[in-house]
């Protein structure tokens, strides 16, 4: 069944808002049938010799001038090549932001439209193996590919796909993403591994949820996370419960990570924080039809490192205002350490870390830090 325009806008507005050790609480691993299990407390436990202490520092911050070459909304995602230069595609605007290593504005590739080479609510950019720009197009439901110097090559259409999004691509060029499904008054995200023309190779998961236009809304029933490993696993999460899948290549559930974790209660300072991010120009009133649950989901989102370092952004709070703890998994899944941070990580390359955050001023800014682990 072909899904309305109006339900997927709604549906991809909340699913885009969307080292303290401790040496108790070992982890305890198991196996069911066939399915390796990691089992962690709800405190660090590093096995002997395993660095666990992340030591970042700020080497480039974007963004925090105000000028118009580094002004971003806050619906933005990146790309970074092995030169370090940073592609930042925006939402909002329409267009692709080039950077140098150094943090300097290079250039502005594409502009808002449905022609070759233009773009229409873009929600996703990757770095093929081509060394080509591919993006994500949902309303113009296609992929774009752009030299890395900004000249449009082609484009492939999604239109046999329904609402394909949130494109990631593994080590050999296939691709992970989700298609949005309408049954009856079921709606599912299904997520599904495809080849480098998006031929569908197996379903990783199917996640069902109410339709958004039928009652009231829980945005967190919206939220699933995936993401590929260097060896080309799947990395797949609901966030609901604290458990992370790995699905191999071949799709086969090979393990899991689970972690006890204290549930955070929802305030009524989090509910208008949230209420405010909901664009005021819908056509129908989102905001009448949310119901929050009493606490947040069991984590945001999760980014992994080149060395298979899992990094799970939690709905816990730090100490200063903005900081939220991410919880670290060495690559064999093991509850290596917890950390404060205000960035949102991105993306990990050459043992850097970009990250996202709001300044002071209000700005959104890209940041690239140095990582050092000890």
């Amino acid at each position: 069944m072909k899904i309305n325009k109006k339900i997927f806008y709604i549906i991809l507005v909340f699913s885009l808002i969307s080292l303290i050790p401790n040496y108790a609480s070992p982890q305890k691993i198991k196996t069911i049938e066939g399915v390796k299990y990691i089992i962690n407390g709800e405190k660090p436990n590093p096995p002997k010799k395993t660095p666990f202490q992340m030591i970042l520092t700020e080497e480039i911050c974007i963004g925090e001038s105000g000028e118009e070459e580094e002004a971003f909304s806050e619906t933005i995602f990146i790309a970074v090549d092995d030169k370090e230069n940073i592609y930042v595609m925006d939402m909002k605007l329409n267009n692709i932001k080039v950077f140098n290593a150094l943090g300097e504005y290079v250039r502005t590739i594409a502009k808002q439209g449905q022609g070759p080479g233009e773009l229409n609510m873009p929600i996703g950019i990757q770095i093929t193996l081509n060394e080509e720009l591919m993006v994500e197009e949902a309303l113009n439901r296609r992929l774009s590919y752009f030299t890395l110097e900004g000249k449009f090559l082609r484009s492939t259409s999604t239109a046999d796909k329904t609402s394909l999004s949130g494109l990631i691509l593994g080590p050999k060029g296939n691709i992970v993403g989700r298609e949005l499904a309408l049954e009856e008054n079921k709606m599912w995200w299904i997520v599904k591994k495809y080849d480098k023309d998006l031929n569908e190779l197996f379903t990783v998961d199917r996640v069902e949820f109410p339709n958004p236009l039928q009652g009231k809304i829980n945005p967190f029933e919206l939220m699933i996370v995936f993401n590929i490993d260097p060896n080309g696993n799947i990395i797949y999460g609901i966030s609901k419960d604290y458990e992370i899948k790995f699905i191999s290549p071949e799709g086969k559930h090979i393990k899991s990570i689970t972690k006890k974790h204290t549930s955070i209660k929802i305030t009524d300072k989090d509910k208008k924080e949230m209420l405010d991010r909901i664009p005021e120009t819908m056509t129908i009133n989102l905001k009448e039809r949310i119901e929050f649950p009493k606490h947040f989901p069991a984590f945001q989102s999760f980014t992994i490192d080149k060395k298979g370092r899992i990094f799970v952004r939690t709905f816990q709070k730090g100490k200063e205002e903005g900081e939220y703890m991410v919880d670290i998994f060495n690559p064999e899944g093991c509850f290596i350490s917890q950390i404060p941070l205000k960035i949102n990580p991105v993306l990990w390359k050459n043992n850097k870390l970009y990250a996202t955050e709001e300044s002071d001023q209000g700005y959104i800014t890209i940041k690239r830090y140095h990582v050092h682990w000890k």
